[in-house]
Order: C-alpha cells, then sequence, then structure tokens
C-alpha cells in the first residue's frame, strides 16, 4: 500500500475568485461592479488560474526532485550497450607448418583492429573494433593420434600415432565403433585460429556415404571448464574423410579442413603427450537434419590418410560495435578541487582495462604518465588517492571536491593533478545501440591496411546492442535497487542481475536447489542461473545457433555474479535445454480473407507465441515450466483475423543432441491430451509451423 500524500492546497479556481471578491468590499469599497464584464473581474479570474496551476506543480513531485533522489541511491541512466559478435581475418600468406621454415606470425592488437559495412547513400558504415589481441601463429602438429573416445585419457590404451611417411593410416576401428576418434596435438597456442588441415585421403570409407553431412563431430578440449565441446568447422571438402585430393566437387578444391578455433585453449594430457588437442568422432547416431531429413551414412570401414599438414591461414577475435579514441589530451589542471575535464564524445561505453586518466607534463612520453583510477564515487577517497569519477553519459571527467566539516576544517576527498600538469585520457569507446546489430557477413571493409591481412567478415550476427536506457525504465529499476541492494540472494536477485551484467543476455532464469537432491535437481547450496541470449528482431524463429550463448557472456555473467553471490554459494551458469516445438494445423478461411494472408497471420502468431523471449501469456517469453496445451494452440489460431474455424492440430517437439551441439532429434508427435511438458531446466522454442488453409467448399471433404 502506498504512502498517504497530504495535499497542501485543494482550493480551485472558483474558491480562489470567490475569496477574492469577498476582500474587494474591505480592501477596495468604491469597486462596485463585481460583474463578470467588469475588466477588473478578468484579472482576477487571470490570476485565480494562474494560482491554481501553482498550486497544483506544488502538489506534484517535480521530475527534477525524483531524478535527484535516483542520484542519492546510486541509479544512473544506463549507457548504451555494444553488439558483440566476432570477426574473421584470412590472410593473404597462410603461415605455414613446415620444418626450417623461418618463423612468421601475424598479431592484430585489440582496438587497433576496425571493420565496417559498407557506407551507402542513406546509411552510415557501422564500425567494429576488436576487443582482444589475435595473435596467428605456426601450427606444429606434434601428434595425430587414433584411439577411443571412451579409453583412459590419460594413457589411451591402444592408441596408435601417425608416422609421417606412411601408406596409409587408419584413423578409426578397421570396423567402425561409435566413439571411435582422431586426435589432432598442436605444440603451440592456437587459440583464435583460423587452422586449414590439408589431408591426403586413399579411399573412401563407404558407398554411398551422404558426404555433405559425414557421421563425424569435431570437439576442442576446453581446459577452463575441463570438457570437449563443439568446434567450428567452417569447410571440410574432404567430406569426412572421404574424398581423396585430385576428386573436387563442383570448383571447390578437395582435401581441406578448416578449424576455427576457439579462445581461451589450454593444454593437457593425453596418451601420455602434453600438446593443445583436437578430436574427430566417429558418430554414427547422428540424427536427421535438413528439409530432406537426411540421416548420415555409417562407414563401412575406416577411413585412411596418406598425409596431414597444418597451416594458418586467418583468425577470429570478438569484438565491439564502437569507436576508440586513444591518448586524448583533456586539458591542463588549475590545482584546485572539483575540476571538469569533457572528452568531448558521448555516452561512453564502460571502461575496461587499462583504459583511464593518466596524469603528467606536456610531452612525456606515455609509459611515463601516472595512471589514476576510476571510482564510482569519492566517498571513501582520502587527500592522497588518486581518484577520478567518469559519467559515462555525459563524458566528463571530475575530480574530488573539498567538503567543508563541522569543525570549520575541509576534507579533500580524493588527490588534485598538481597546477599546469596535462589531464590525458589512454584510451575510451564510444558508440553502441541497436544500429550495431548487423546481420552476418556484413562487416566486410577493413578501416585500416593490415599487412598480410586479405578479407574480413562476420560468420555470426552481431547481437545485444541497445539504445541508452530511458528515464521511465530507470524509475522501475530504482525500486529494484532499493529492494536488493545490488546482492544476489534469491532467485530473482540472480535473474536481475544476469540480465545486468552483459547486454548479450535477453532472459535469465534462476533454478533454485531442493532439499533432495534428485535426478535433473541439483544440490543445496548450488545455484544454477540458465541464460537466453538477446536475439535481433528478425529473427522469429530461432535456429539451434541462435540460442547458443557464448563464452564471453557466460564469462561476463560469472564474474558479476560471483562478485555479489553469498560466501556459501556454489554458482553454475549454463543454458536451457530446448524443447523446439513445430505444428501442423488445418484451417478454414473466412470467404471475404485473403488465404495467403490468412497463412501468415497464423504462422506469425504461433512464431510469436512459443518465442523463447517475445512469447508466452505475457509476452516475455515462454514461461519455465509451463506446459503448452492444444487448447493454447487453438486459441492462436482462432484469434488470427481471417480464421472461419480450425479443423485438425497436431504438435511435435525435437530436441537438441550430443550435448547442445545444434542437431535436432526427429520430431516426435506428442498427446494431445498431455500437452508438451517440460522441467525446469527446458524452455520451449519455435520451430517450423505447416499451415494448411482450405476452402469453405471443401469442409467435410477429404484432402
Amino acid at each position: 500500500m502506498s504512502l498517504p500524500s497530504p495535499n497542501l492546497d485543494d482550493r480551485k479556481f472558483q474558491e480562489i475568485v470567490n475569496d477574492v471578491k469577498q476582500q474587494i468590499g474591505r480592501r477596495c469599497p468604491e469597486w462596485t461592479d463585481h460583474n463578470v464584464s467588469d475588466p477588473g473581474v478578468t484579472l482576477i479570474e487571470l490570476f485565480a488560474y494562474m494560482t491554481e496551476m501553482t498550486l497544483y506543480r506544488l502538489n506534484q513531485v517535480p521530475e527534477k526532485n525524483y531524478i535527484k533522489f535516483l542520484e542519492m541511491i546510486g541509479v544512473s541512466l544506463e549507457p548504451p550497450s555494444p553488439a558483440l559478435t566476432d570477426l574473421r581475418f584470412r590472410l593473404s600468406r597462410p603461415i605455414e607448418d613446415q620444418d626450417g621454415e623461418e618463423a612468421f606470425e601475424r598479431t592484430l592488437r585489440a582496438n587497433d583492429t576496425v571493420a565496417a559495412t559498407v557506407r551507402t547513400e542513406t546509411d552510415e558504415a557501422v564500425e567494429f573494433a576488436t576487443d582482444t589481441d589475435l595473435r596467428m601463429v605456426r601450427p606444429r602438429l606434434a601428434h595425430v593420434l587414433a584411439s577411443r573416445t571412451d579409453s583412459d585419457p590419460n594413457t589411451l590404451p591402444g592408441a596408435r600415432e601417425f608416422a609421417p611417411g606412411e601408406n596409409s593410416f587408419p584413423i578409426f576401428s578397421p570396423s567402425p565403433r561409435e566413439g571411435d576418434a582422431l586426435y589432432l596435438g598442436f605444440d603451440a597456442d592456437v587459440s583464435g585460429n583460423l587452422i586449414e588441415l590439408e589431408v591426403g585421403a586413399v579411399q573412401s570409407a563407404a558407398v554411398g556415404l551422404d558426404e555433405d553431412y559425414p557421421a563425424q563431430r569435431w570437439e576442442i578440449w576446453d581446459g577452463e571448464d575441463s570438457r570437449w565441446r563443439a568446434l567450428d568447422i567452417p569447410r571440410d571438402t574432404t567430406y569426412g574423410f572421404n574424398r581423396p585430393p585430385g576428386m573436387p566437387k563442383g570448383d571447390e578444391p578437395s582435401g581441406l579442413i578448416e578449424l576455427a578455433m576457439p579462445f581461451g585453449l589450454s593444454s593437457r594430457w593425453l596418451g601420455g603427450r602434453r600438446a593443445y588437442w583436437v578430436r574427430c568422432v566417429y558418430t554414427p547416431d547422428l540424427p536427421p537434419r535438413g528439409p530432406e531429413r537426411r540421416t548420415p551414412a555409417i562407414y563401412q570401414k575406416s577411413p585412411e590418410i596418406r598425409s596431414i599438414a597444418a597451416r594458418t591461414i586467418g583468425g577470429s577475435a570478438p569484438a565491439s560495435n564502437c569507436s576508440v579514441i586513444a591518448w586524448k589530451d583533456i586539458g591542463q589542471s588549475d590545482g584546485l578541487p572539483g575540476q571538469v575535464f569533457s572528452l568531448g564524445h558521448a555516452p561512453i561505453l564502460p571502461r575496461r582495462p587499462g583504459e583511464t586518466v593518466a596524469v603528467g607534463e606536456q610531452g612525456m612520453p606515455h609509459a611515463e604518465l601516472d595512471p589514476w583510477t576510476e571510482v564510482l564515487d569519492f566517498a571513501d577517497s582520502g587527500p592522497d588517492d588518486r581518484h577520478f569519477v567518469c559519467d559515462s553519459l555525459t563524458g566528463e571527467i571530475f575530480f574530488g571536491p573539498n567538503v567543508p566539516q563541522p569543525d570549520g576544517s575541509t576534507l579533500q576527498h580524493g588527490a588534485i593533478p598538481a597546477k599546469g600538469l596535462t589531464v590525458t585520457f589512454t584510451s575510451y569507446r564510444y558508440g553502441g545501440g541497436v544500429r550495431g546489430n548487423v546481420a552476418p557477413d556484413q562487416l566486410t571493409v577493413l578501416k585500416s591496411s593490415i599487412p598480410y591481412v586479405s578479407t574480413v567478415s562476420n560468420p555470426r550476427r552481431a547481437e545485444g546492442g541497445r539504445e541508452q536506457e530511458s528515464l521511465d525504465r530507470a524509475k522501475m529499476r530504482g525500486q529494484t535497487i532499493l529492494r536488493m541492494r545490488d546482492r544476489a540472494v534469491t532467485a530473482e536477485d540472480y535473474e536481475y542481475l544476469a540480465r545486468r551484467a552483459s547486454s548479450g543476455v535477453g532472459r535469465a532464469q534462476c533454478v533454485q536447489p531442493r532439499a533432495v537432491h534428485d535426478a535433473g535437481n541439483i544440490p543445496p547450496g548450488v545455484v544454477r542461473v540458465l541464460l537466453v541470449p538477446s536475439l535481433a528482431g528478425d529473427v522469429p524463429v530461432p535456429r539451434p545457433a541462435d540460442l547458443r550463448v557464448s563464452e564471453r557472456v557466460r564469462r561476463d555473467v560469472t564474474a558479476y555474479l560471483d562478485e555479489r553471490r553469498l560466501l556459501t554459494t556454489v554458482l553454475e551458469v549454463g543454458e536451457p535445454d530446448y524443447v523446439f516445438v513445430s505444428t501442423e494445423i488445418t484451417l478454414v478461411a473466412d470467404p471475404k480473407a485473403d488465404a495467403s494472408q490468412v497463412r501468415r497471420s497464423v504462422q506469425a502468431r504461433l512464431e510469436d507465441f512459443i518465442h523463447p523471449l517475445r512469447g508466452g501469456p505475457n509476452g516475455d517469453g515462454w514461461p519455465f515450466r509451463l506446459t503448452l496445451t492444444l487448447s493454447d494452440i487453438y486459441a492462436q489460431v482462432q484469434a488470427a483475423h481471417g480464421v472461419a474455424f480450425l479443423l485438425d492440430a497436431k504438435i511435435f517437439v525435437s530436441r537438441l543432441a550430443n550435448a547442445g551441439e545444434g542437431l535436432l532429434t526427429q520430431e516426435e508427435r506428442i498427446d494431445i491430451t498431455q500437452g508438451v511438458r517440460v522441467n525446469e531446466h527446458e524452455l520451449l522454442c519455435t520451430r517450423e509451423h505447416r499451415i494448411r488453409v482450405r476452402p469453405m467448399s471443401a469442409v467435410g471433404t477429404e484432402d
């Protein structure tokens, strides 16, 4: 219940006019005409109107006061968020793995490497700058092993190593079994590198093998999570080690496999050998895929290779939609407290390590300037603390004030640069917004010439770009801040903070621990946060790849929540298990409606209703643990314009197979009386909806 608000003055217009007229006889007795036609009465009514407006404003909370209250509790408008993606660079000269060759490496520096979209007559170019250094190195293949994945990883009993010069080398067992694997060990850290393997195959693995869908999956060892995870393969012209060189398919050369290495690799011992490991696993139980529901053929015998060589042909680095300004002089200090300097751009993106204020004499080398530390406020800053505050919205830099004390003295909060010294900002980024959510392969223009780099592109859509927060949203967020005080205690706290941690998070769900640890539940003391990535508005039907949370977003959320969790809480950050829902709808359209328009309307309603971010009864994403029933489908179809009545509806579900590698299982028709039931780790997501519209005249006849 809200607090009662007193009315400071409740007089209305007519009451004010009557009060003034009653004063006329005492104040001005010669004024006898009090009719509305008298000019004096007109003036009375004018000032009464102005007084009523003043009283109305007196009883309101001025917008400025509201903003000041938000500032007092530490709430400020959130600046724009930059869209995030990966930039993939390709070299004009590959880095070969050959003995005796002179070492040749390329390093692309963070912030200095910028790519953009093509500028047009109507649209400015959208720029992206890399966030980390990309070091492209010589990829020496130290070990090539053939073994099974279910054997002891430390010894890999029965593992066989490829020796250069062999006539042929079988990569799987003579009669391939599920779990057979080819292990490739690199002796250098190839994080972020685009590696091309040139493979000499000597024989096909199976007759009639579906070359476009070989029965295998590629994985890389992730030392941070201590697990094997899926590896992106941009190109494989061996078609599963099944096509020898000299047998191209179309205009494409054969015998090449591209491995897009992620960042954060680490070495490990495997089979008594230490290296950075990649493996190709024989997987005959891959689910069907594609519109034709193709199923991979089973290998009849092991593929064999004659030679294998590696070279680096490029690399990928995470990038943000921003412009970068480095080593900018923003003014000279006058030695007085409370100085304010402007960066000249606004709003400013959150600072990263190394982006700070540096102070020194004019012309000093950058390495000799004294760096200062950014703080949220000067409340805990002493006179000798080299602190500053940066307002991200206005792009202003503040130095500490000198505050009078009750005893008549003053206290300096934060040090002040000495008079005459130059204040420099080492580097800052500005930009962001929804313009950065560009489609794949749109960032193709290098803003500066980089030696040996021929092309650049973004293999995946840029997502997470958001505009500056509105004042109305900040008001609502202020209530949440007062309730939780920036600490993660309840499930709602974890969900709210996870969304604040990264613009790449579209939705978060906290799975609470249970008193009894059953299968599928998590034990007490463990908090699991499931993340749904933000999606662009033009993605009505997300693909499994669209729903994959990037390692960068996962790390940002984990670090942000780890600072705010309880000391005794164990935090796990992951993704939901998606249940993809398809439907087959047969309906009759109104004779006056356009059948194609009715079909599109029904399809759009179903796609929105089962969408993980904007679906559900409230339009904020399909709720976790909520069952989808046939009556829900009926309601959406009947609500579409132009639908006369519904004849039949079927619901099909499919799930991700092989630990979320983007492969869907065969569609299964569900029992319409039970609906689509999900557990607390699962989330519904729309897929294909097949809509058949029948004319009114066909009702009662067979298809």
